[in-house]
């Protein structure tokens, strides 16, 4: 039985495709140690853009509800390095050959260290299928049998509220991408803090929980130049379970400056006052690079 059959399908699904996507070839050896298998083809060279020239995250259909995870690995200290180079070689495939896949992002917690957490987004749970069986799908088996996490890992799936989840702040985000591209640098380090967001609540205070947080939504898409992405929707197992992602240019700053906003006064109001949840929300804090999404350095 594999090593990690405890964990659900879903989790093992995406951790398949987590760490075995063009892993480089990496085999867990004794010792916690690698040793390379010649016999796996190297890894595509890094694109400028992912496929049809997309920006990831920034470039998503405007007519269709994606496909969502929120999800948060921690890593045993001695197998970081040869997680990191899994990810990051997964990730490129990812990006790279998938016309259904949006989004690949992920970077280090802010307060844990060794703990990453991701954000996907695919065009519909068939789009994820794919992903899942994909070229880069093959290393995965000897990894997560190499015994590389301290827990079972956290992996949230979700559809979105609605295709509205662009801010303003990523029309500033696409040109600083764009001018870092036009001058040769192809990695176009934009920094983007970001927000995995886990809410239980309470089915009485459904309808108001939906008006209240779309009201916020609605004022980041439309008034926030800091703001770049607000996502949001339903967990596709847990009714009234519902996750978040946020993305914000200028650090920290550019969600406290989120805060400041009339807007989201009345959601911070409407969950002091009328208390909607049925436990304590779950905010884990990051930050990513764009175009590539992994960790800011």
């Amino acid at each position: 039985m594999p090593r990690h059959s405890h964990l659900s399908l879903l989790s093992y699904v995406f951790l398949a495709n987590a760490c075995r996507g063009l892993a480089l070839g990496l085999v867990g050896g004794s010792g916690g140690g690698t040793t390379r298998n010649t016999n796996s083809p190297p890894p595509p060279p890094p694109p400028p853009r992912a496929l049809d020239g997309r920006i990831n995250l920034l470039d998503r259909p405007s007519d269709v509800p994606l496909y969502c995870l929120n999800v948060c690995l921690r890593i045993k200290p001695h197998r970081r390095a040869e997680f990191l180079e899994c990810i990051k070689a997964n990730q490129l495939g990812t990006l790279a050959t998938e016309r259904n896949a949006i989004t690949y992002v992920y970077g280090e917690d802010e307060s844990e260290t060794n703990a990453f957490r991701f954000f996907e987004q695919y065009v519909g749970r068939d789009g994820f299928v794919e992903h899942t069986m994909s070229s880069h799908f093959a290393n995965w088996d000897i990894f997560a049998n190499s015994d590389p996490f301290t827990a079972e890992p956290e992996v949230k799936f979700f559809v979105e509220d609605g295709p509205n989840t662009s801010c303003p702040g990523a029309t500033d985000v696409r040109d600083a991408i764009n001018e870092a591209f036009a001058a040769g640098d192809d990695d176009g380090a934009v920094r983007l803090f970001c927000l995995d967001v886990r809410m239980h609540v309470r089915p009485d205070m459904r309808e108001q929980f939906l008006d209240a947080i779309r009201l916020d939504q609605e004022g980041a898409v439309t008034s926030e130049t800091r703001a770049v992405s607000y996502v949001f929707g339903e967990d596709v197992d847990t009714p009234n379970v519902f996750h978040m992602f946020e993305a914000y240019a200028g650090g920290r700053g550019g969600f406290e400056e989120h805060t400041r906003t009339s807007h989201y006064r009345k959601w911070a109001k409407f969950k002091e006052e009328k208390m909607p949840f049925a436990g304590p929300t779950e905010v884990g804090y990051y930050e990513i690079r764009l175009p590539y999404g992994g960790p800011s350095r």
